[in-house]
């Protein structure tokens, strides 16, 4: 009877969890569904009816849409400074992690501590120290004004998180290799950074994520029509178009939310591996 009870009551549970987990997936994908479904409908229906299926399917939204952001040159912007950010801030944040955790080095917990510290400094507080930086670097009107500063906000959190792996990492490993003569830097290349792979993809996502989706920094340093992110060209688009047109608002924002939902989609199984071993680092 004891047996029987303890397997009801697991099922129970698990049937509990599988409903709340079920419940929390309709929430995060509705919008998006809401979204592309707005996008489909003229711009009668999007009033008279945001919720309910497209009775056409009103391509012309995207031709819209994509002629008054200029789609082509905003996403090409976007994707080099999220590019550049990701390799940048992932190529120093691995290198640097593997220094704290494998070489012996003097006040590397104080090190640490100060990539910590990094982490909860708001972007906004930096904005004008950023932003004179960048002039008086002559960077300004240029894709780096945007690289540098993204790829050094991102580098705290993907070092502590690498540094959680490598020190998940027996040393016997490079003791062994050392021994077959393989030297440090091909040992790193060659041994540890695929040991690594799962915690650098799920830092590059979240690299690319925050780039792609970040408004403020951009505003200020990223003025000119050449140089504007998605987000600019997308908040100038609506302080300037029609907004009972919700048809096109959606196309706009299906378009430029596409690729953040490529990449993540690439990325979930290294990011759910990631997650699932870091459960088990200290």
């Amino acid at each position: 009877m004891r047996m029987k009870s303890g397997s009801v009551k697991s099922k129970v549970g698990k049937g509990a969890l599988a409903a709340v987990l079920l419940a929390f997936s309709v929430m995060f994908l509705y919008p998006m569904y809401w979204m592309i479904n707005l996008s489909f409908k003229d711009k009668i229906q999007a009033s008279s009816d945001p919720y309910g299926l497209p009775t056409e399917f009103h391509l012309e939204n995207y031709t819209a849409a994509w002629g008054k952001i200029d789609i082509p040159q905003v996403m090409l912007n976007s994707i080099i400074y999220t590019a550049g950010a990701c390799i940048l801030c992932l190529a120093l944040s691995v290198m640097v992690a593997y220094a704290l955790t494998r070489m012996r080095m003097k006040h590397s917990d104080l090190l640490r501590m100060y990539f910590t510290i990094g982490m909860i400094i708001p972007i906004a507080v930096l904005m004008i120290p950023v932003y004179r930086l960048v002039v008086d670097l002559g960077l300004k009107n240029t894709y780096w004004a945007l690289i540098l500063p993204y790829a050094a906000f991102n580098m705290a959190s993907s070092i502590l998180m690498i540094c959680a792996f490598f020190r998940n990492i027996p040393v016997e490993l490079e003791e062994a290799a050392a021994i077959d003569g393989c030297g440090v830097y091909r040992a790193f290349v060659k041994i540890m950074l695929p040991l690594v792979k799962p915690a650098i993809v799920t830092q590059m996502v979240m690299v690319y994520i925050f780039v792609w989706n970040e408004f403020s920094l951009a505003s200020v340093i990223a003025m000119g029509e050449q140089m504007r992110t998605v987000t600019i060209a997308l908040y100038a688009f609506f302080s300037a178009f029609d907004m009972t047109h919700w048809g096109v608002i959606g196309a706009a924002v299906t378009l430029t939310t596409l690729p953040i939902i490529v990449i993540y989609t690439l990325g979930c199984r290294q990011i759910e591996g990631a997650m699932s071993v870091s459960a088990g680092l200290k």
